[in-house]
């Protein structure tokens, strides 16, 4: 992907999630299909806190020389999971503060061969880094799409 492209998907996260969240009940947005599976609202969660923890790698990457990005539970993992009483609105728009601050910091940022190391995967250059972000996120809103589906054809009871 060119830089562009990437800083346009990577804007336009937030947007996807409120599109694909638009009129769901707090129900359908609550909806585990398995005890250990993740809702909607769960998933919206984790963009957001996956949001707060790729600007902060980003952010070292292109400040420090070679810089060991800092792991999620360093970032996130002490809070724990309250999404299922979050607002989604709120979500979103925490999600969309953070990923605004990322792709300012990607177009001010020359160098996108620029290095950094993050535990468990090894060096990867900022435009690495970035295309990541974008298939983590395809992932996810995939998971969402997915849960929509299966919460509209589930039986009653």
């Amino acid at each position: 992907m060119e830089r562009l492209e990437i800083m346009e998907a990577l804007k336009h996260l937030p947007d996807a999630v409120a599109a694909e969240t638009a009129g769901l009940s707090e129900s359908v947005q609550r909806y585990r299909p398995a005890e250990n599976e993740w809702s909607i609202k769960e998933i919206a969660g984790h963009l957001r806190d996956a949001a707060e923890v790729w600007h902060k790698r980003v952010h070292m990457i292109c400040s420090l020389t070679d810089p060991v990005v800092a792991s999620w539970d360093r970032i996130v993992g002490a809070r724990g999971n309250t999404y299922l009483e979050a607002d989604m609105g709120w979500l979103i728009a925490e999600m969309r503060e953070w990923r605004l601050q990322t792709v300012e910091e990607l177009a001010h940022t020359v160098d996108w061969t620029r290095i950094g190391t993050q535990p468990g995967v090894g060096r990867r250059s900022l435009k690495q880094f970035a295309e990541f972000m974008i298939e983590h996120e395809a992932e996810h809103l995939a998971s969402i799409r997915g849960l929509k589906t299966a919460q509209a054809t589930r039986q009653p009871g």
